[in-house]
């Protein structure tokens, strides 16, 4: 056994492939959060603040992302009336952001304030739109430009002045590109079918043409699937939105319209399995106790935090390797969590598409480590060694381009 302390602990890249097929086996359980979860939400929402603080920041700082991290966030659902026919808030969402960011730059201040509320209200303008963006949303900025542990009273260089940076060589993540954390991200490719089936479901529903043919089919649909063998079971949640459902009847038809056009989806995407499929299962008519909303989204009283949602291949499956970082909302430069969730999905889908096999790709990071030197990379798979060699090697020198590919809007936020 050996020990080592601080820079002689950081080591270069080594890449360990395992010659073995990692198949998932006869049992799955697969969630889908859709898009109008409170995570969901709070996990978007994380990823476009980062994103529009960065583009800012790129346009009046000299080209730098300056050193942030909105991960901390949560969304806490308002009080609302509702019946059939329509509803409101009686008070406000509550939106707060807690993490730290950076407040100036070379002595001038940046509106971190208005660059967080103009970009939440136009989210939830674009997706929320029944949200009433001036009494319905209450914001709360609990971000700090406290420096963390690393820093003492005599450091130096960007680490001591990360939260006001006084020129370009001051900027966390352009002194030296260095991971800023120990962490882990993993991928696997290629899904399985009912993995794909509950994507593409969740996405057909939310999707702007199914919202245009259904008004009153809400944003907060969550799919839970479980397969034994070729037996399915397939839960899933759908909301409506109040303004369009009139009668507890014409909830009812909504409900098994849906359900037959579900069925029919599932049928499609899984024909050699039989699939039994639940909805509403918490409903009760008697009770008039049914999942109507105001917005379509969980909006009512629910709560919402980053990183408690799907993971970054947009699941959560308990058979699968996963890591449980909460990637949205870091810093788009440097920060290990979100860098290499991307790298290994992008690893494992070119290694899948040009090989044909199946395979897991793990990244571990070393805290100060350089990023495209991962400290470890495991790759299990029954492919051909030096294709994978050659991909894993053409996305870490490629590394640095996956800030501007998130800036630019090109990374898909699931």
């Amino acid at each position: 056994m050996s020990i080592s302390f601080g820079p002689n602990g950081i080591k270069t890249s080594h890449l360990t492939i395992v010659d073995a097929n990692p198949f998932y086996g006869d049992f799955e359980t697969i969630e889908r959060k859709g898009l109008g979860h409170p995570d969901s939400i709070a996990d978007s929402l994380a990823a476009d603040l980062s994103r529009r603080y960065s583009i800012y920041t790129t346009k009046r700082c000299d080209g730098l992302v300056l050193h942030h991290q909105i991960d901390k966030l949560m969304i806490i659902g308002g009080k609302t009336r509702i019946d059939f026919g329509g509803g409101e808030f009686l008070e406000p969402i509550r939106v707060i952001i807690a993490g730290r960011i950076t407040y100036s730059y070379k002595g001038n201040d940046i509106p971190v304030n208005e660059i967080l509320s103009s970009s939440i209200k136009n989210y939830f303008k674009e997706r929320f739109p029944l949200v009433d963006l001036e009494h319905d949303i209450k914001i709360e900025n609990k971000l700090t430009d406290y420096p963390g542990p690393g820093t003492i009273k005599n450091s130096k260089g960007a680490i001591a002045s990360m939260f006001s940076p006084k020129d370009k060589v001051h900027v966390r993540g352009y002194e030296k590109l260095v991971a800023n954390d120990t962490s882990y991200c993993i991928a696997y490719s290629p899904y399985s079918e009912l993995e794909t089936a509950v994507l593409r479901v969740e996405k057909f529903l939310n999707d702007k043409k199914t919202k245009v043919k259904f008004k009153w089919l809400g944003s907060d649909i969550k799919i839970m699937a479980v397969r034994n063998q070729k037996k399915i079971g397939i839960t899933l949640c759908i909301p409506q939105i109040a303004k369009y459902v009139h009668s507890l009847t014409n909830y009812k038809n909504n409900l098994e319209t849906i359900g037959r056009i579900i069925e029919g989806k599932f049928k499609t995407h899984l024909p050699k399995h039989s699939i039994d499929i639940s909805i509403n299962t918490k409903d009760d008519y008697e009770k008039l106790n049914v999942y109507l909303t105001v917005s379509g989204a969980s909006l009512s009283g629910d709560i919402g935090v980053v990183g408690r949602g799907n993971r970054a291949n947009g699941l959560i499956t308990s058979n699968r390797p996963m890591s449980m970082e909460g990637v949205n909302g870091k810093n788009p430069r440097y920060y290990s969590g979100f860098i290499y969730s991307v790298v290994t999905k992008k690893i494992s889908s070119k290694l899948y598409k040009k090989t044909g096999k199946s395979n897991i790709v793990e990244i571990v990071s070393q805290n100060g480590g350089p990023l495209d030197k991962p400290w470890l990379i495991r790759v299990v798979t029954l492919a051909d060694k030096a294709v994978v060699y050659k991909v894993v090697n053409s996305y870490l020198d490629k590394v640095q381009k996956i800030t501007s590919e998130f800036i630019d809007g090109k990374l898909i936020n699931h």
